[in-house]
Protein backbone atom coordinates (compact mmCIF):
# COMPACT_ATOMS: atom_id res chain seq x y z
CA UNK A 1 0.00 0.00 0.00
CA UNK A 2 3.05 2.28 0.73
CA UNK A 3 3.52 2.91 -3.20
CA UNK A 4 0.06 4.66 -4.06
CA UNK A 5 0.13 7.65 -5.84
CA UNK A 6 -2.82 10.16 -5.86
CA UNK A 7 -5.09 11.45 -3.47
CA UNK A 8 -7.86 9.67 -1.27
CA UNK A 9 -11.82 11.01 -1.99
CA UNK A 10 -11.42 12.54 1.41
CA UNK A 11 -8.50 14.92 0.69
CA UNK A 12 -9.96 16.14 -2.70
CA UNK A 13 -13.12 16.62 -0.65
CA UNK A 14 -11.68 19.10 2.03
CA UNK A 15 -9.24 20.75 -0.91
CA UNK A 16 -12.27 21.49 -2.79
CA UNK A 17 -14.62 22.88 0.55
CA UNK A 18 -11.14 25.28 1.40
CA UNK A 19 -11.84 26.41 -2.41
CA UNK A 20 -15.11 27.13 -2.31
CA UNK A 21 -15.16 28.62 0.83
CA UNK A 22 -12.42 30.74 -0.36
CA UNK A 23 -13.95 31.91 -3.39
CA UNK A 24 -17.29 33.09 -1.72
CA UNK A 25 -15.14 35.16 0.35
CA UNK A 26 -13.31 36.39 -2.88
CA UNK A 27 -16.76 37.21 -4.75
CA UNK A 28 -18.47 39.00 -1.26
CA UNK A 29 -15.23 41.33 -1.15
CA UNK A 30 -15.52 42.24 -4.92
CA UNK A 31 -19.53 42.44 -4.68
CA UNK A 32 -18.71 44.93 -1.99
CA UNK A 33 -16.16 46.78 -4.00
CA UNK A 34 -18.00 47.44 -6.93
CA UNK A 35 -21.17 48.52 -4.58
CA UNK A 36 -18.93 51.07 -3.11
CA UNK A 37 -17.63 52.23 -6.08
CA UNK A 38 -20.95 52.68 -7.68
CA UNK A 39 -22.27 54.60 -4.54
CA UNK A 40 -19.31 56.83 -4.40
CA UNK A 41 -20.34 57.85 -8.24
CA UNK A 42 -23.88 58.33 -7.06
CA UNK A 43 -22.61 60.78 -4.27
CA UNK A 44 -19.99 62.35 -6.84
CA UNK A 45 -23.06 63.30 -9.29
CA UNK A 46 -25.28 64.55 -6.83
CA UNK A 47 -22.56 67.29 -5.53
CA UNK A 48 -21.86 68.22 -8.65
CA UNK A 49 -25.32 68.72 -9.58
CA UNK A 50 -25.82 70.66 -6.57
CA UNK A 51 -22.77 72.58 -6.36
CA UNK A 52 -24.22 73.11 -10.52
CA UNK A 53 -27.49 74.75 -8.75
CA UNK A 54 -25.78 76.66 -6.24
CA UNK A 55 -23.49 78.90 -8.75
CA UNK A 56 -26.38 79.09 -11.23
CA UNK A 57 -28.52 80.81 -7.78
CA UNK A 58 -25.34 82.97 -7.12
CA UNK A 59 -24.31 84.35 -9.92
CA UNK A 60 -27.18 87.17 -10.19
CA UNK A 61 -28.32 88.16 -6.91
CA UNK A 62 -31.63 85.66 -6.28
CA UNK A 63 -35.73 86.20 -4.81
CA UNK A 64 -36.05 84.16 -1.42
CA UNK A 65 -38.70 81.39 -1.77
CA UNK A 66 -38.42 77.47 -2.35
CA UNK A 67 -37.85 75.73 -6.08
CA UNK A 68 -37.65 71.77 -6.62
CA UNK A 69 -37.60 69.82 -9.45
CA UNK A 70 -35.80 66.71 -11.08
CA UNK A 71 -32.67 66.72 -13.14
CA UNK A 72 -33.20 66.19 -16.94
CA UNK A 73 -32.22 62.74 -18.59
CA UNK A 74 -30.00 60.96 -18.26
CA UNK A 75 -29.82 62.46 -14.12
CA UNK A 76 -33.65 62.17 -13.58
CA UNK A 77 -32.58 59.39 -10.62
CA UNK A 78 -31.87 62.68 -9.14
CA UNK A 79 -34.59 65.05 -6.98
CA UNK A 80 -33.51 68.47 -6.53
CA UNK A 81 -34.75 71.71 -3.87
CA UNK A 82 -33.28 74.73 -3.51
CA UNK A 83 -34.45 77.51 -0.43
CA UNK A 84 -33.43 81.18 -1.05
CA UNK A 85 -33.64 82.89 2.18
CA UNK A 86 -32.30 86.22 3.80
CA UNK A 87 -29.07 86.26 5.06
CA UNK A 88 -27.67 88.07 8.14
CA UNK A 89 -26.58 91.61 6.18
CA UNK A 90 -29.49 93.14 3.98
CA UNK A 91 -27.07 92.36 0.57
CA UNK A 92 -27.12 88.80 1.00
CA UNK A 93 -28.94 85.81 0.52
CA UNK A 94 -28.64 82.37 1.56
CA UNK A 95 -28.92 79.28 -1.28
CA UNK A 96 -29.51 75.90 0.01
CA UNK A 97 -29.56 73.14 -2.27
CA UNK A 98 -30.38 69.71 -1.44
CA UNK A 99 -30.20 67.06 -4.29
CA UNK A 100 -31.73 63.63 -3.30
CA UNK A 101 -31.89 59.81 -4.99
CA UNK A 102 -32.79 56.59 -4.01
CA UNK A 103 -30.06 53.68 -3.67
CA UNK A 104 -30.95 50.28 -2.84
CA UNK A 105 -33.97 51.05 -1.61
CA UNK A 106 -32.71 54.00 0.60
CA UNK A 107 -32.97 57.47 0.05
CA UNK A 108 -29.75 59.53 0.35
CA UNK A 109 -29.41 63.18 -0.02
CA UNK A 110 -26.52 65.69 -0.51
CA UNK A 111 -26.54 69.45 0.64
CA UNK A 112 -24.79 72.82 -0.46
CA UNK A 113 -25.00 76.05 0.74
CA UNK A 114 -23.50 79.49 -0.87
CA UNK A 115 -23.84 82.92 -0.71
CA UNK A 116 -25.18 85.50 -2.99
CA UNK A 117 -24.51 88.98 -2.63
CA UNK A 118 -25.12 92.61 -4.39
Amino acid sequence: MADRKGFTLLEVLVSLSILAATLLLAYQVISGAISAADRSERWTVAAYLAETLVLESTAVFPETGETEGKFPSPMDDYEWKRSIRPAAHSDAREVQVVVRWTSERREEQVSLTGLAVK
